[in-house]
């Protein structure tokens, strides 16, 4: 009986931690919705693919034939550089890391700095699900009037992944050279690969600033992010490809004659994140929560 009255109190101490936790997380979302520097990120993610995407339908437009219209975000997605554009408005969201506000001491006690520091990177997950359908839907729509919906690639679509004289590419300043990735996936499959690959992208890239900002402090955390963002556009040239984290937002990076292998970026972003969110919450007792928000 004794037993059972304390598994009870136990369970029921967990549930109010973890209802503690969300609501802190939500708090966290509606202030910092309330910022126009979040706005703005947000804005800048739903604007800047549209210098590829209206190559994209030109190119479409120009071959009088329909193109799928969840095809717009893995191919733009996958066009050179797009990533480290795209990334800047995300950088712009989460750049007030760690988060401290005039909040942060009544939510301390409540939720303690362990919870606390797992509530900041369940406000990182949901932000990151958030941008990544600001960037995406907006191509879905404008793909419409050009468009249909189904499982099926487009012809138009196929015809650019076969382009490897890179002729339709100067012509319109778009290219999607991932004929593996459309022998293994139907369209749904390969939107829902890059759209995965991509959120766990900005998860761990918001992971990072997060924590180099929590533990070290000032502008360290957006200075690492940056460097190890921009990084993983030089690292490829160098045959340091496995140490390119931004190669990791794009599934068609590990697709080949035999598949499309996600597995390794997967497990490797989740793993990285978690572990710098375990970190996080083993170092956050050494945090001086009265200094940050003082300054």
């Amino acid at each position: 009986m004794l037993r059972d009255e304390r598994s009870g109190a136990e369970k029921r101490r967990k549930v109010k931690k973890w209802q503690s936790i969300l609501h802190l997380t939500k708090n966290l979302l509606l202030y910092e919705w309330n910022d126009k520097r979040v706005i703005i990120g947000f804005l800048t993610g739903m604007t800047v693919p549209f210098f590829w995407l209206r190559n994209f339908l030109d190119y479409a437009a120009g071959t009088g034939e329909p193109v799928n219209i969840l095809e717009a975000f893995p191919v733009v997605v996958h066009e050179y550089k797009t990533v480290m554009f795209l990334a800047l408005g995300w950088f712009l969201v989460i750049s007030d890391a760690p988060f401290i506000n005039g909040n942060t001491y009544y939510s301390l006690y409540r939720s303690k700095k362990r919870g606390w520091n797992i509530a900041m990177a369940l406000y990182i997950l949901v932000q990151a699900a958030l941008y990544t359908a600001a960037v995406a839907l907006p191509m879905i729509l404008a793909s419409l009037p050009l468009g249909f919906a189904g499982k099926m690639w487009s012809n138009p679509v196929y015809m650019l992944s076969q382009d490897y004289n890179l002729n339709r590419s100067t012509e319109y300043g778009i290219s999607f050279l991932q004929q593996n990735m459309m022998r293994r996936m139907n369209m749904p499959q390969a939107f829902a690969a890059t759209a995965l690959c991509f959120f766990l992208y900005l998860v761990l890239m918001g992971v990072i600033l997060y924590t180099g900002s929590l533990l070290l402090g000032g502008i360290w955390g957006i200075v690492i992010a940056f460097i190890v963002h921009v990084s993983g556009f030089e690292l490829p040239f160098s045959g340091h490809i496995g140490l390119a984290l931004m190669e990791y937002a794009c599934p068609g990076n590990f697709a080949d004659s035999g598949g499309v292998h996600l597995i390794q970026p997967v497990a490797t972003m989740i793993g990285l994140a978690a572990a710098l969110v375990f970190a996080g919450c083993m170092l956050i007792n050494r945090v001086d929560f009265k200094g940050e928000v003082e300054e």
